[in-house]
């Protein structure tokens, strides 16, 4: 009886090994049928892509969102927390009336450098030609 046990064990140990590669064999044909080819399939989801922005707009999308929103309009998801609501970039008024000094100066040493809160702090590691993208970023913002 031993010896009729032993026989068993090898062949289960076959079949289960063999069932393995059965199903999976068969589900990688089915995902291949139901996938479309890879140039059909829509781009992958991404967070935020920011490969095709000017520097300035990266560097807004990376730091100043938060308070000013991705579109500037000062509806970023930190801006209710704020005792001061941040400046809506977008209004044509302050565009008209706000020279670009003084958006360098804001983004350079933050809103106490103008009289302003200190919930915009400074940026002092910026170099000018980021601060200079960002200015003209901002000025993009006048058309939304």
């Amino acid at each position: 009886m031993e010896y009729w046990l032993l026989a068993i064990f090898p062949m289960r140990r076959f079949i289960c090994v063999s069932a393995v590669f059965v199903v999976f064999g068969f589900a990688g044909a089915t995902a291949s049928r139901l996938m479309p080819p890879v140039e059909e399939r829509a781009p992958a989801f991404r967070l935020f892509d920011q490969a095709d922005q000017p520097d300035g707009q990266k560097l807004f999308q990376t730091r100043c969102f938060v308070c000013h929103g991705r579109g500037g309009k000062g509806d970023g998801p930190s801006a209710t927390g704020l005792a001061e609501k941040p400046q809506d970039l977008t209004d044509p008024n302050w565009q008209r009336v706000t020279p670009d000094d003084r958006i360098r100066t804001v983004i350079q040493g933050g809103g106490i450098a103008i009289g302003k809160t200190s919930a915009m702090p400074p940026n002092p590691d910026l170099t000018q030609e980021q601060i200079q993208g960002l200015v003209s970023f901002v000025r993009t913002l006048a058309a939304h």
